[in-house]
């Protein structure tokens, strides 16, 4: 059973990294202008980060016959862990992604345990789930104080995704990226 302070620490911690997602992403559009493969221009002012809510997994029973994961049961794990970050991901109306990680008892690592695109059909923020959800799981491992993002048994496909993104293999073969705390 978690502690009562712990209870209500971690959901202001989520927040807190959600929050300064939806504000580094609008940072991020102005500097520099995002163009999809068509080389037509993504507006990411319409990115936004939110929780794994009920309206989250509403629309994610839209894809879910082709989805990959089983994303109803995070409800159940959001109670048994309440250090746990979930994260919806969202272009205007349209659910793209969904992610779930948890650190460590220690909070030295935070795995990612699950990362999904929308499947099938191309979405406004297709590629870019994994990018975009680095910046909001990046500002929750600053705010608890973790050194590592690891990969947890990472699709043999995406791992070169992960590496263009920073992360590399560690000495223990775990697909790692330092958290770089300002």
């Amino acid at each position: 059973m978690p502690k009562t302070r712990d209870a209500l620490r971690y959901p202001l911690y989520r927040s807190k990294a959600l929050r300064l997602a939806n504000a580094s992403t609008q940072q991020w559009y102005k500097n520099l202008k995002h163009t999809d493969a068509q080389g037509t221009e993504i507006d990411l002012t319409h990115v936004r980060f939110e929780l794994i809510d009920s309206h989250a997994l509403a629309a994610y029973q839209d894809w879910a016959e082709d989805a990959h994961f089983s994303w109803d049961e995070v409800a159940t794990w959001k109670g048994r862990e309440p250090m746990a970050f979930d994260l919806s991901l969202w272009y205007d109306e349209v659910l793209c992604g969904l992610c779930f990680a948890n650190p460590n008892q220690s909070r030295l690592r935070i795995k990612l345990i699950r990362l999904e695109g929308r499947p099938g059909k191309s979405h406004p923020l297709k590629s870019r789930i994994a990018s975009l959800t680095m910046i909001a799981i990046d500002h929750y491992a600053r705010i608890i104080g973790s050194q590592w993002i690891e990969i947890q048994e990472p699709a043999p496909g995406a791992i070169p995704l992960y590496q263009n993104l920073g992360f590399d293999f560690d000495s223990r073969g775990r697909l790692v990226i330092a958290v770089e705390n300002e």
